[in-house]
């Protein structure tokens, strides 16, 4: 259907029709006739052409993510629950949203600059991951803030550029989970910390030897390893470190993708959890209450943190906008004292209803 048959229906010109169609600002179109034009594009079943009226209003109304991911975006937990998060919100606001994904030759191809000069989105949310290097995130804040480009970063910026920025304190989030495990009683606490050119192993780390510092406990570096994100990798660095110090009564990960190799190694060297050794990991996701025991970990929002980051792209405030979020400490049954303060009070939270 035409403009000009809805035009005849409704019994205007077809230059109003446009003007109602289009939204165009300063119209004279009164209400009355707004409506008629209305019902008759309903009656026809009329769909505008989305190219013509974004070339007339100069908006895309497509906002574009952006994932330097070196692995499947699909398979990862808290990426799906990003995306899940920003897609309600534009869909709530009339926006397409339109996923860019570096893959494995991130560094080599489809620039996020590039991407802002092609002038086809209205905002960029952009989320950085574990693998995302402090250079990298730098270098595009500064390309960016150049071209003067509606964008929100996500995650993994510890920075002080005036951008719009969501995301959390990982420093803080393992001093808290430390925290925990000494006042449950521990003393020898070994970490998974991740791969060692990870901007955020540092940052637990520090967390880290911050928690044991504040508890007034002296910590044994030697128990801190750097360990991929990868399930026989931290098999073999629990086997080492159980091998090195059998005095170890809790391991925390810094990535639940270490959880299944830790806790075998665990069970085969003939330790049972949370009895003789506790497990907790970073972050929460909806397997991790499947694990046998069920697994204490970190919940991070990221749902809510996706809504947040598209609200603030949407809206492109003049003044940049920085959201913090907080975590949430979910205990399970892979954590409790150590053997030695079993009668100590320990604190057993409930999974949130859903």
């Amino acid at each position: 259907m035409t403009l000009k048959k809805v035009a005849r229906l409704a019994g205007v010109s077809h230059t109003t029709v446009s003007l109602v169609i289009n939204k165009a600002k300063g119209s004279r179109v009164s209400s009355r006739t707004r409506q008629r034009v209305l019902e008759a594009a309903r009656q026809l079943d009329y769909n505008p052409n989305l190219l013509a009226q974004r070339l007339v209003s100069g908006k895309s109304n497509s906002i574009g993510l952006f994932v330097p991911y070196m692995t499947s975006i699909f398979r990862n937990y808290t990426m799906v629950e990003l995306m899940a998060g920003v897609q309600d919100v534009l869909n709530e606001k009339g926006f397409d949203l339109v996923l860019f994904s570096g893959g494995r030759n991130l560094y080599k191809h489809r620039p996020i600059s590039q991407i802002a000069r092609q002038n086809t989105l209205d905002g960029l949310i952009i989320f950085n991951t574990r693998d995302t290097t402090h250079e990298y995130i730098e270098n595009y804040i500064k390309n960016l803030n150049r071209l003067k480009f509606n964008f929100v970063a996500v995650e993994y910026y510890g920075g002080d550029a005036d951008i719009n920025y969501v995301g959390i304190d990982s420093e803080k989030n393992a001093y808290k989970t430390v925290s925990y495990m000494t006042f449950l009683g521990h003393r020898k606490i070994a970490m998974l910390a991740g791969p060692a050119d990870a901007v955020v192993s540092t940052r637990f780390i520090r967390g880290y030897q911050k928690a044991f510092g504040n508890s007034q406990l002296e910590v044994n570096e030697k128990h801190l390893v750097f360990c991929r994100y990868d399930q026989q990798e931290a098999y073999e660095k629990t086997q080492q470190l159980l091998q090195a110090y059998s005095d170890i009564s809790c391991f925390f990960l810094a990535g639940y993708e270490m959880a299944p190799g830790c806790m075998k190694a665990i069970k085969d060297a003939g330790y049972r959890i949370p009895e003789e050794i506790s497990v907790v990991a970073y972050a929460d996701n909806d397997t991790l209450s499947l694990f046998e025991p069920p697994l204490t970990a970190v919940r991070l929002p990221y749902y809510e943190m996706g809504r947040t980051a598209a609200e603030i792209v949407v809206e492109n405030p003049k003044k940049k906008k920085r959201h913090i979020f907080e975590s949430q400490l979910i205990v399970r049954d892979s954590t409790c004292g150590p053997p030695e303060h079993h009668g100590a009070p320990t604190q057993n939270s409930k999974e949130p209803k859903k």
